[in-house]
């Protein structure tokens, strides 16, 4: 649906590349295709075939939004074995666990585009650089840079339990921009210090399960360790 609401830049995006496969706005869909994005994360012994058969159809994968990245809430429950449906395919590993994963988990991903919803901007920056051949690169900085970009009063100096200092930027803040703390919907950047970050929210005070409940909303998968690590503390 972030597609459609491009409203008329999806006219220029035309331009230059055609749709082939659109469930929500086509009849008749086709395949193979040269760039696939894909939101969510399978739950079910279909969804991973399907996932599967797209990623061999498509020349690039892109994961579209938190869930396909992270894992998303799917994270936290425990779903269908997911074995059996890895054979199906050589080259793909076959000792899956059964519950749900980021995309990244049973195929190769080649970009991502993070965040619930994720942005339109990147969205669109990406689909660019694909067009003219530039690389795409994910945002290496986190939410907090953002906030003070516009300068934002501190969440954590107020007493929320915040997750911009290890969330990774690109929302342009969104929700601290709007007297909201940041949930971590866009995962955790490459050089966020987590454990850093843990040890001063629990300085102010948050139990570890508040911090493990935070943690886990949207990126159960890529806290798993930390968290692990937090409980024995």
């Amino acid at each position: 649906m972030q597609f459609l609401n491009l409203e008329a830049k999806i006219l220029e995006i035309l331009k230059y590349l055609n749709i082939k496969n659109f469930r929500l706005a086509k009849e008749y869909n086709e395949m193979p295709v040269d760039i696939a994005f894909v939101e969510g994360t399978p739950t079910t012994r279909e969804e991973v075939l399907k996932l599967l058969t797209i990623r061999k159809e498509s020349k690039i994968l892109v994961a579209l939004g938190t869930c396909a990245v992270t894992g998303g809430v799917p994270g936290l429950v425990n779903m269908m074995a997911k074995k059996e449906a890895m054979e199906v395919y050589d080259g793909f590993p076959p000792d899956v666990p059964i519950d749900p994963k980021p995309l990244e988990y049973y195929v190769n991903v080649d970009y991502n585009i993070y965040g619930c919803t994720f942005s339109k901007d990147e969205l669109i920056e990406l689909i660019t650089s694909l067009i003219i051949g530039k690389e795409y690169r994910d945002k290496e900085y986190s939410v907090c840079v953002e906030c003070s970009l516009r300068e934002n009063n501190c969440l954590l100096d107020d007493g929320h339990l915040c997750l911009g200092p290890i969330t990774r930027g690109g929302c342009k803040a969104l929700c601290p921009n709007n007297g909201k703390m940041c949930l971590g919907c866009r995962g955790p950047y490459e050089d966020a210090n987590i454990k850093g970050h843990i040890k001063i929210l629990q300085d102010m005070g948050f139990t570890k399960d508040e911090i493990i409940e935070s943690l886990s909303l949207f990126s159960y998968e890529k806290f798993k360790e930390v968290i692990s690590w937090l409980k024995e503390e």
